[in-house]
């Protein structure tokens, strides 16, 4: 089936038949990770949310036959009765059942713990960034958890999440996936303010944040994607609605907590423009920089050593310790079939990547943030199979991308609107658009 094709098919569904398939996928993908996952966190959102999604599945079954006059109103009210079920219910059980495990590091992803073991050292005035020299080279080292588990691979604006956890009169609302969840909450309810979506494409993005696995799955096990996507999807928001002052600090702050932030405000920065339609990159730019320098210079220069090993070497698998992020994509196997493939592939990467994306920036550059969302979903898509480590988990990344490009590609609800015409209203026209908007308007 060709792209085209595609296309002309994906419209023809109802929208709420495409809720039905998209719940029951969801309760599909669950039991599927309940028995095969092997981590706690997994199986414990599966087992909560299985039922959840089925139930989500009948009842968009039962709109879709009996179509009420306020559909929409329904279909709305259910992502928000997913959303609690599926991961707010999920959430409360999780932190109860760690809570009451004594320590144990069970019931929550692995990210989760190593933020709040950052924030506790952070808090009692210690470098968040920790590692033993072993051999001649730096390697994490922290009594009780595994090693791959005693490196800190973010920038420490993620510890601040991480905090309330070693204050005690937090109680279980220390938990760092309450803060964030909570920054993730705020900022997509911000950013849809911003950009006063049509309801059903607001709608559709709510479901991918929020309610699926793509969403529910990170809000309740403590995925640190999630609050980083969230400050990203306002950054692009305010940069639609030609703040770019705001836009860039929401960028410098997502930029101070994790790499994965960097490409896309790079790419922002080719369409931020202020209130009289002026480019104003520089503007933008200083203000993620100056973000970014406040926060990590310190850190760098308290102990430069630790924190490459931390930030760069271990993420990057230069580490003598290897990472977990290692799922069987392409890059992953061909390191595990090809020994000396690892260095390779991350040379690749540079040496052939840049000049390629340089290259097509130039010949289409992005015009609007739909267009940017676009281009950095296919980027990621590159990454994340070429990348020697590398998770399936950082689909959320293409997928959240191409939902806002499919939003945000609508017109805005009115006010001080940027005169964008609105494209096809469905989430392939999504994958449209690598080419610049002035191609697609010469028809080219």
């Amino acid at each position: 089936m060709t792209l085209a094709s595609l296309r002309r098919r994906l419209p023809a569904i109802p929208p709420v038949v495409l809720d039905a398939i998209l719940y029951a996928a969801s309760a599909l993908f669950a039991v599927l990770l309940w028995y095969g996952s092997s981590l706690s966190a997994h199986r414990d959102w599966s087992r909560d949310a299985i039922v959840g999604y089925l139930a989500c599945a009948a009842v968009a079954v039962v709109l879709a036959v009996v179509r009420p006059r306020r559909l929409l109103e329904a279909r709305v009210a259910l992502v928000g009765v997913c959303v609690l079920v599926c991961a707010v219910l999920p959430l409360v059980l999780m932190v109860r059942e760690r809570a009451a495990s004594h320590g144990r590091e069970v019931h929550v992803l692995p990210e989760a713990a190593v933020i709040e073991r950052a924030g506790a050292r952070l808090a009692h005035g210690r470098d968040p960034y920790v590692a033993e020299v072993v051999d001649g080279r730096l390697v994490g080292q922290v009594a009780g958890v595994p090693k791959y588990e005693a490196f800190f691979p973010y920038f420490p604006l993620m510890a601040v999440l991480g905090l309330p956890a070693s204050v005690s009169a937090f109680g279980i609302m220390g938990d760092a996936r309450w803060w964030m969840a909570l920054v993730t909450f705020l900022c997509l309810a911000a950013g849809l303010v911003l950009a006063r979506p049509p309801p059903d494409r607001a709608l559709r993005l709510g479901q991918a944040m929020l309610a699926l696995p793509t969403g529910a799955l990170f809000l309740a096990g403590g995925g640190d994607d999630l609050p980083v996507l969230a400050v990203c999807f306002l950054g692009l928001c305010l940069a639609q609605r030609r703040r770019e002052v705001a836009s860039g600090v929401c960028f410098g702050i997502a930029m101070a907590m994790k790499l994965t932030a960097w490409p896309l405000a790079a790419l922002t920065l080719f369409v931020v423009r202020d209130r009289h339609g002026r480019h104003a990159a520089g503007r933008a730019g200083a203000v993620m920089a100056s973000i970014v320098g406040v926060v990590l210079v310190p850190f760098l220069a308290w102990d430069p050593r630790t924190f490459l090993a931390n930030c760069l070497e271990f993420p990057l698998g230069l580490s003598p310790i290897n990472s977990p992020a290692a799922d069987p994509l392409p890059g992953h196997l061909l390191t595990v079939l090809v020994p000396g493939a690892h260095r390779v592939l991350l040379v690749g990467l540079v040496v052939v990547g840049a000049p390629v994306l340089v290259w097509w920036l130039r010949r289409h550059p992005p015009g609007d943030v739909a267009s940017v969302c676009r281009q950095f979903a296919v980027v990621a898509i590159v990454v994340m199979c070429v990348a020697p480590e590398t998770r399936v988990g950082y689909v959320v990344y293409p997928v959240n991308l191409l939902a806002w490009a499919w939003m945000l590609d609508a017109p805005l609800g009115g006010g001080d609107g940027d005169g964008r015409d609105a494209v096809a209203a469905s989430p392939a026209a999504a994958l449209d658009g690598l080419r610049s908007p002035s191609a697609r308007t010469a028809g080219t």
